[in-house]
């Protein structure tokens, strides 16, 4: 790779100097192709790649472009001007396990992450939906729902776990003004 900028060069000196009357076009000649000879800058984004912002739901750092909507114990709602695909790429790269079905933005479609870990939180469970918020609003909605089963709690006996539910050894009903 270095010996072709070497090369290039050359052949612009070359240039240069075989038509001494015009040399700007040897200099602008070997300034473009040593900028086409250089790799991307390190800092320049892939097209449709997302920067992380600040914001956090459930451990996931959601895209710089979007913003939290409304917040509950089990499900947070965000949105963002951001195309979905772009979004669905960006949470791809943050999840683990679970399954992912994609949908068809172009028809309204959303996509969805089923039972899908995060790393901060990996002892729980999640759904994610990616859809767009209407046609031809550029609007991308994000739903994030923690799906974790609850835990049953670890009772010693058969008594004990009939007694939990309410009942008695033999299935009565221990207090008939409970009744769920």
């Amino acid at each position: 790779m270095r010996s072709h900028g070497v090369f290039v060069r050359a052949l612009g000196l070359a240039l240069g100097l075989a038509c001494a009357c015009k040399s700007e076009p040897s200099l602008t000649l070997v300034a473009a192709a040593s900028a086409s000879a250089g790799s991307v800058p390190v800092d320049h984004l892939a097209p449709g790649e997302l920067l992380e912002g600040k914001a956090k739901v459930f451990g996931l750092v959601l895209p710089r472009v979007m913003r939290i909507d409304a917040a509950f114990g089990d499900v947070v709602y965000a949105s963002g001007q951001v195309p979905p695909d772009s979004v669905a790429k960006y949470v791809r790269a943050r999840v683990r396990e679970g399954k992912m079905i994609e949908g068809d933005f172009a028809h309204y479609g959303t996509t969805t992450f089923e039972h899908v870990k995060i790393p901060e939180m990996p002892d729980k469970d999640f759904a994610i939906i990616i859809r767009p918020a209407a046609e031809g609003v550029g609007i991308t909605k994000l739903e994030v729902r923690d799906v974790t089963a609850p835990q049953a709690p670890a009772l010693p006996s058969d008594d004990a776990r009939w007694k939990n539910a309410g009942l008695g050894p033999n299935g009565r009903i221990l207090d008939p003004t409970h009744l769920q």
